[in-house]
């Protein structure tokens, strides 16, 4: 039985070995150049594209000299209206904050002369930007968020790649058409921010697996099946876990 095992084990030596040498061809993620799609220059503060109100985002109407709406804090409803006093139900989903507060000026002038109508964004709860592989999850949308801001706001695990970063940009049909690479340890090690564009809505930042902790887990998904079987071999009997003759157990004596 011990041969056996041993011969068992190293099998699952040499296929933790082979995984390994496999993955080292190709695990790491090939180098992308769209920089041109990403990286303006001078680098823009803010994300070019304005920002356009959907479902479930929060506003706030300014307008002074109109009371019955003034000051009112909204909140796109699933079906993408919003309610106002003397307005009643008006479409803001798929506008600009400007155009749905020209809509609603244009309205409310039925009941006012002299009305300037403003519309702030108060909740910024429906766009978000990506993060996949060793760190992972969505993140709200501001339009002044960076690749360096979203990787260092959630840390960089001991299990990622940071010099294989990707930044990946998909359009309206959610189809992925630019991708760039970026070595994050390079840009936090040395501060050079090159590369260190602004994000847009839908981007995803992936940071892979590092070879170690892509080995370690290999090795720990091949082992998994036979630990019970290495535990009870490895795990001595004790002479009070056997029971004597009256099928009574020898510590309960």
């Amino acid at each position: 039985m011990q041969a056996s095992f041993c011969r068992r084990g190293q099998c699952l030596f040499m296929l933790a070995a082979i995984a390994l040498a496999l993955g080292a061809v190709g695990c790491g993620p090939p180098k992308y150049t769209d920089y041109d799609d990403f990286i303006k220059t001078p680098r823009p503060i803010v994300a070019g594209k304005p920002y356009v109100l959907e479902p479930p985002d929060g506003i706030r109407i300014v307008a002074p000299s109109a009371p019955e709406i003034n000051d009112q804090v909204l909140q796109l409803r699933p079906d993408g209206f919003v309610t106002l006093h003397l307005v009643g139900d008006i479409f803001a989903a798929g506008k600009t904050p400007t155009q749905l507060a020209a809509e609603i000026e244009e309205r409310i002038l039925k009941y006012y002369q002299d009305v300037t109508v403003q519309v702030q964004v108060t909740g910024f709860n429906s766009k978000f930007y990506y993060m996949a592989g060793e760190i992972q999850g969505p993140r709200s949308y501001t339009g002044r968020d960076t690749v360096l801001f979203a990787v260092m706001s959630n840390g960089i695990p001991s299990s990622a790649w940071p010099e294989k970063a990707l930044v990946l940009r998909p359009n309206e049909r959610s189809e992925l058409i630019r991708r760039m690479s970026v070595d994050m340890r390079e840009m936090v090690e040395t501060g050079d921010l090159k590369y260190n564009a602004v994000l847009e809505e839908g981007d995803i930042i992936w940071m892979p697996t590092n070879p170690f902790a892509w080995f370690g887990r290999i090795v720990q998904n091949l082992i998994a099946p036979v630990e019970p079987a290495i535990q009870a071999y490895t795990t001595p009997y004790r002479v009070t876990d056997i029971p004597d003759q009256y099928g009574q157990n020898n510590r309960n004596r």
